[in-house]
């Protein structure tokens, strides 16, 4: 299968999420079968625009350069030539999924990424001592003084991109706005597109997205790329089975640091572990809160509506805080008495993958195993 089937395959079935994703994921995988035994042709809507449009081809030197029209997370069709030698990537999902396909294939020859507070995460260590791999600002800051040093033909833009100056002050709407038009106008011969979620999650649609325009910037990923993501798609479902099977009602909750509780119910940027992996909310009332930290709670909140497990994720054991908290959950008297806590079913969650490599396929498969730790 090209990067462009793929492409306007995934384009076409990412339109059913919501409450159709059961039927959405079988989909999915049904088409995945099918066109990788019968090499058959663009399974998207007739309906649905093109997601990736080939363009003539040109020739630099002996290597058959492409060009593809992808369109991101932004929704802005962008023209994009394929297996770029020069490339910057600010979103770890992005590198995440190139990781795993094999980073080797793509082709490119410098490579620009975020440093980390306390490095990169440790699935992503093989960027650290690569002597193609230049560090170029953050995950919020795009350094322009690495850029100018490079001739860069693409700079892949994560949701968090422009979010802070150099040092390291967030910036307000207005101020993102200048930040990133100074930074497109600094740099014209170079192409930027956005991939990687922002605060609204839908897993399954992002995962689809991040490959869809991988697969057609580096078509020698595009078999590797579609494996991986039918393998994916199918532990989604298998999650959402046992957990609509099981009936447990379930809450998400965030150590936000030692002692600040944070939780997260459906219609809230961790609405995927209800909506997407099939679990019951134990607050089926409670309002929508899209906030990208979730709502203050106390212990008090969790055993009035005693979920049947609680997931965990500490946010201070993640790149972005002090130091762990999760025992401190554990050891609440109040926690104590709710029955995921006298069961056993408090679950912690691996921060990294939840939190801040979304969208990757290392870290899809990791937070399948995480839910899998209660339901197996």
């Amino acid at each position: 299968m090209t990067g462009g089937e793929l492409a306007a395959w995934v384009s076409g079935e990412s339109q059913a999420a919501g409450s159709e994703l059961k039927k959405t994921i079988y989909s999915t995988l049904f088409l995945v079968t099918a066109l990788t035994l019968a090499a058959c042709g663009n399974a998207a809507s007739n309906d649905a625009p093109a997601a990736v449009e080939p363009a003539q081809e040109t020739t630099e030197s002996t290597t058959e350069r492409e060009t593809v029209t992808i369109v991101d997370f932004d929704g802005q069709s962008i023209e994009v030539q394929t297996n770029p030698k020069t490339v910057a990537i600010y979103d770890f999902g992005v590198l995440d999924i190139l990781y795993n396909v094999g980073f080797e294939k793509t082709g490119i020859e410098t490579l620009i990424i975020p440093n980390s507070t306390g490095g990169l995460p440790a699935s992503l260590s093989y960027f650290e001592d690569q002597d193609f791999i230049h560090f170029g600002g953050t995950l919020f800051y795009v350094d322009h003084d690495v850029l100018d040093l490079l001739q860069l033909e693409l700079v892949i833009l994560g949701a968090r991109s422009f979010g802070m100056n150099a040092n390291g002050d967030r910036l307000n709407d207005e101020e993102w706005d200048a930040f990133r038009e100074e930074t497109f106008n600094r740099y014209d011969e170079t192409t930027f597109i956005r991939l990687g979620p922002g605060r609204e999650i839908n897993l399954v649609q992002d995962i689809q997205t991040n490959a869809r325009v991988l697969a057609a910037i580096f078509p020698d990923l595009a078999d590797e790329i579609e494996a991986e993501l039918a393998t994916i798609l199918a532990g989604i479902a298998e999650v959402h089975d046992k957990a609509e099977a099981s009936g447990s009602t379930a809450i998400f909750a965030m150590m936000m640091d030692a002692t600040s509780l944070s939780v997260f119910n459906p219609g809230s940027r961790f609405n995927m572990l209800y909506e997407e992996f099939g679990f019951a909310p134990a607050d089926a009332e409670a309002p929508a809160w899209t906030d990208a930290h979730g709502f203050d709670a106390r212990a008090e909140y969790l055993l009035s509506i005693n979920p049947d497990v609680i997931f965990v994720l500490d946010r201070s054991n993640n790149m972005v805080g002090p130091g762990p908290a999760f025992d401190n959950i554990l050891a609440d008297p109040i926690v104590a008495q709710t029955t995921a806590a006298q069961n056993g079913n408090i679950i912690a969650l691996d921060p990294t993958s939840w939190y801040t490599i979304t969208g990757g396929f290392g870290a899809a498969r990791q937070m399948i195993a995480d839910l899998m730790e209660y339901l197996d």
